[in-house]
């Protein structure tokens, strides 16, 4: 189960960057990019998350990636681990969910396939500025469907992001 929160005045959240990819080869890009530091169990891990709005500034995407270490580096991808209360599980993590209605109605949601040939890559990292460039490949498997028309696979291939820790 993905949990997608409702904050009707996201203003408090901060924003930065870009992030591209194909899904099952058609282009994608996301509206908003967040990086932040993983709180509170996870010291010098980050979580990104890339959403994408439509024209009415509803959220309708969220791709997220979980853990990740804030050094340059290849992390190798799991499913998001659902079963950690206690914050055990360190390795990386990635999901995808799409949203409907007001953007707080979980739709679809989507796990990482356990594989090495999904990654996501720091590639640069700034440690002065923040700032973090870098790469992703991932293959999802649905998880929970509402709409039957998605699909059972999405395949991320060529991500590329750019964006800044933010606190």
């Amino acid at each position: 189960m993905f949990i997608v929160a409702c904050n009707k005045n996201n203003e408090e959240f901060k924003y930065f960057g870009t992030a591209t990819a194909l899904f099952n080869g058609k282009t994608w890009k996301a509206s908003k990019v967040r990086c932040s530091i993983n709180y509170p169990c996870y010291k010098g891990k980050l979580g990104f998350s890339f959403y994408v709005y439509n024209n009415k500034g509803l959220l309708r995407e969220s791709l997220i990636f979980q853990k990740i270490p804030a050094v340059k580096g290849k992390y190798i991808l799991g499913p998001v681990n659902y079963n950690d209360p206690l914050c055990q599980d360190t390795t990386a993590k990635s999901g995808y969910v799409t949203a409907q209605d007001d953007g707080d109605v979980l739709l679809d949601s989507y796990n990482a396939i356990p594989s090495t040939n999904n990654f996501f890559t720091i590639e640069d990292y700034n440690e002065r500025t923040k700032e973090l460039r870098g790469s992703f490949a991932v293959t999802f498997k649905i998880f929970s469907r509402q709409d039957p028309n998605s699909p059972d696979t999405i395949r991320v291939t060529n991500g590329k992001f750019y964006t800044r820790i933010l606190e």
